[in-house]
């Protein structure tokens, strides 16, 4: 997940204790939705300076653009549901991260700092644009790198929905002495198994996919797991938010205009009341980076944690829906 900040280091992972999700989604909300087998559902490939980056698409290319950013650890599968259902009136497009499943996987820290990874999203949503804006919806470290993209390119995105995850900014503000830095260190304090010696590197396909409850579910995270790097996994962490990369954010040229954008566009936040790894208080801090605070939209869900679009699939397609129509306030 995204909300790794400088906290303490603690000692080193194993497969033992590889657990950091609050809560695990109910097994019922889990459908098994069977979309390997669409007739519908495309594989493509975008290339971003020779690291090519998967993506599955459904819908025509005829109606306004949806694109899906999964977080850790996951990959495109995790929107099943909502590609499903959005595919009827939307293009919708959901990828794989790099290093993640059917997607390049370089190896190198450097490979894997936010510019990079914002350049992925842009490769993906200029190889199926067709001049349309997209609507962009993502969920843990997705969510991160999708506040980041829609500050840095307003006119390539309409409308930003993001899941558990506030602005990058917001967790960084929070972590400041005036705010509330112990509580939510302790709230982040998971990630820092993945920095201990190296601790994050030694996880397994089924370590990663331990949260996942239904059987044939958990059976393909496995497989995607499988054919994923975990170094890359954990490089994620290592080149954006160690101690030194923070202080770097706050003074580096190219970091500051990343991090310091505003967001022009209309933002859906969906946030689950038992999600433990952000502070809700990061929610409000949040409305620093909307040009016009009026255009965030905050939804709190009882009962749901952390992976919102598994614990809650029919919630949140409906709440995407009635929000993009203008009703969901």
């Amino acid at each position: 997940m995204f909300t790794a900040m400088f906290t303490h280091v603690a000692s080193g992972e194993t497969s033992g204790d590889a657990v950091w999700h609050n809560k695990i989604p109910a097994a019922l909300s889990e459908s098994a939705v069977n979309i390997d087998r669409d007739p519908n559902l495309q594989h493509k490939y975008a290339d971003n300076a020779g690291t090519k980056i998967h993506y599955v698409t459904m819908g025509s290319d005829k109606k306004p653009l949806m694109v899906f950013v999964h977080g850790f650890p996951d990959f495109w599968y995790s929107w099943r549901n909502q590609i499903q259902t959005f595919s009827a009136h939307y293009q919708v497009v959901a990828l794989d991260l790099r290093g993640y499943d059917l997607s390049d996987r370089p190896e190198g820290i450097e490979n894997y700092k936010i510019p990079v990874l914002l350049d992925d999203l842009r490769a993906v949503i200029d190889a199926e644009r067709n001049g349309r804006k997209a609507i962009l919806i993502g969920h843990d470290w997705g969510a991160a790198l999708s506040w980041l993209f829609t500050g840095q390119n307003p006119a390539l995105i309409e409308r930003l929905v993001v899941l558990s995850v506030p602005h990058p900014g917001a967790i960084m503000k929070e972590l400041l002495p005036w705010n509330h830095p112990v509580a939510q260190s302790r709230a982040s304090a998971y990630a820092t198994r993945f920095f201990a010696r190296g601790g994050g590197d030694n996880l397994t396909a089924e370590d990663l996919a331990y949260w996942v409850v239904d059987p044939d579910v958990k059976r393909r995270y496995i497989e995607a797991f499988a054919k994923s790097s975990i170094l890359s996994m954990m490089s994620y962490y290592k080149a954006n938010y160690s101690f030194s990369q923070f202080a770097l954010n706050l003074v580096d040229p190219t970091l500051k205009k990343i991090y310091d954008a505003l967001i022009k566009c209309p933002v859906l936040h969906v946030h689950g009341l038992e999600e433990t790894h952000a502070l809700l208080s990061t929610l409000d801090l949040e409305k620093s980076w909307m040009e016009t605070p009026e255009n965030l939209t905050v939804k709190i869900v009882p009962g749901v944690g952390h992976f919102i679009q598994h614990e809650a699939s029919d919630y949140l397609n409906q709440t995407i829906s009635s929000w993009l129509k203008g009703s969901g306030d």
